[in-house]
């Protein structure tokens, strides 16, 4: 049995030497954040964001003999997160299909129309801007805590939320009289 006040690091540690009790640990730490993040990242699809994180987890894993303990795990977990996220939209056919299969999902769960317009506007956004936005608004992370996971500086995070949220209030802007 594990104590709350254990750190990842010595989670980790205890994960290289083959104790899968801790990484499972680990993992209930963490899975949460992930599936929020990545699943947010692709457009509100779940099954694809349980697929990131399995595989987030997977490279966490394979890499734990390499592991230098550092306090910055979730920040390794959500870069891996990230770029894991990137590749699945890479292969995604076209943004256009990916928003009408949002438009189809939202209908079928019933959606607020305005939610859905802000779904379908984040998902318009650049991944890089997209990311950061989600990082900070949903996840309410710091933007040194966002500079960390993505390896970029406080001053690109400020500028990549500011954009993102100018793009949103212009592609917004028709709910503002509703």
């Amino acid at each position: 049995m594990f104590d709350e006040t254990e750190n990842d690091d010595w989670l980790m540690d205890r994960a290289k030497a083959g104790d899968t009790a801790a990484f499972d640990r680990i993992v209930h730490r963490h899975q949460h954040r992930l599936q929020r993040f990545a699943t947010r990242m692709l457009g509100g699809d779940q099954a694809r964001g349980a697929d990131i994180v399995v595989g987030a987890f997977l490279r966490l894993w394979e890499s734990r003999a390499a592991y230098r303990p550092c306090g910055k795990l979730s920040a390794w977990l959500l870069r891996v997160a990230n770029r894991l996220c990137l590749d699945s939209l890479a292969h995604t056919p076209t943004a256009e299909a990916l928003a009408l299969n949002l438009a189809v999902e939202s209908h079928c769960l019933e959606e607020s129309e305005l939610a859905l317009a802000v779904r379908l506007a984040v998902m318009e956004l650049s991944e890089v801007h997209r990311s950061v936005l989600i990082l900070s608004v949903y996840e309410e992370m710091s933007y040194d805590e966002i500079a960390e996971a993505l390896e970029i500086s406080p001053g690109t995070v400020a500028s990549r939320k500011n954009h993102a949220i100018a793009a949103l209030r212009r592609r917004l802007t028709a709910w503002e009289t509703r």
